[in-house]
């Protein structure tokens, strides 16, 4: 009994060391330093090509709720970026920022902490306070507005909603939160 729990040890032990060495590579030279090599950019792998420092338009649409909170309607809005990072971005400011006094913005008062594209999933992650938490059928339709804004552009094929940093079964604690979220078409 002795001798398989020092085996276990020593195995976890082993094992530790493995995963922390395999955390950093290692460059040519024996450092952990990135290799760099004169002004080499990284490759862009956002699906759509935006020239680098170059601001482009986009008209995107964007969908609020109706004062009833039952449907959902769409704008159409101008966004101005340099990068794929940003026009994710504002594209979700333009969700949080509604001027129709008809219509609702479901996400004004949630806080994006972070946006992040990477092999054709974007993850948002953000922190919900009290006074932005909706009921089943708000948050539903929140969903709703962000996936169907988010997902009108080609090389978003998946989202993921984390909220302050963790994957949470429900975005408000009603209905259940896929990780990710897949296209359906």
């Amino acid at each position: 009994m002795k001798r398989k729990m020092g085996y276990v040890l020593l195995f976890s032990f082993i094992l530790m060391i493995a995963v922390g060495c395999a955390q950093k590579p290692v460059s040519e030279s024996g450092t952990n330093e990135p290799k760099q090599s004169g002004s080499v950019q990284p490759p862009n792998n956002s699906g759509t090509q935006v020239e680098p420092n170059k601001e482009q338009k986009q008209t995107v649409e964007v969908f609020f709720a109706d004062t009833q909170v039952l449907e959902l309607e769409k704008r159409e809005v101008e966004l101005e970026f340099v990068d794929n990072d940003e026009k994710y971005k504002k594209t979700f400011e333009a969700l949080q920022n509604n001027g129709d006094p008809e219509l609702v913005s479901l996400w004004e008062k949630v806080e994006l902490l972070s946006i992040q594209y990477d092999e054709n999933t974007l993850t948002l992650d953000v922190h919900i306070p009290d006074e932005a938490k909706l009921g089943t059928s708000g948050e539903l339709l929140a969903l709703e507005a962000l996936t169907t804004t988010m997902f009108q552009f080609d090389e978003v094929k998946s989202l993921d909603v984390l909220v302050d940093g963790e994957a949470l079964d429900s975005l408000m604690g009603h209905s259940e939160l896929e990780h990710p979220i897949q296209r359906e078409r």
